[in-house]
């Protein structure tokens, strides 16, 4: 057993050694680019060559003042406003009321209303009655009109 742990030791440090001289004799300083001054045309010759156009700041401000001048945007289209008017009888639940506000295109998602209604505790005090509600309210809007929070 002492032979064989002397032994590894030994290769510990043999292998040691071998890295170390091997550090030692890499040369490790970085090498850094050597620093050339171009002139503007030579720039502008090479990056002409390799398919690139060049602008100078004149003329680059002259584009984009005529690009906004160009590129008014059109007006958003407004979607017409959907009116509904839901009857909640006894029983309704959240999931019944989503589903009919879906149909009515006054909601997009169900899953996200529904969610809505449980995480601000709507879904307890849905009140009995009528509601007339439109596509333009937001979900608390829907919310507040339907229940008696």
């Amino acid at each position: 057993m002492k032979q064989w742990i002397q032994s590894y030791a030994l290769g510990l440090l043999t292998a040691t050694l071998v890295f170390a001289i091997s550090y030692w004799n890499i040369d490790a300083t970085p090498k850094t680019a050597a620093e050339e001054e171009y002139k503007t045309d030579e720039l502008i010759d090479q990056l002409e060559s390799e398919g690139y156009r060049t602008v100078t700041m004149d003329e680059w401000k002259t584009l984009q003042e005529k690009n906004k001048n160009e590129a008014t945007p059109p007006p958003p289209i407004k979607e017409p406003v959907t009116t509904f008017s839901i009857d909640i009888a006894s029983g309704t639940t959240t999931d019944e009321i989503s589903k009919k506000l879906i149909q009515a295109n006054i909601i997009e998602d169900a899953a996200k209303f529904e969610t809505f209604m449980k995480e601000n505790d709507y879904s307890r005090y849905i009140q009995i009655g009528q509601a007339t509600l439109n596509s333009g309210m937001s979900l608390q809007e829907i919310a507040e009109a339907i229940t008696s929070k």
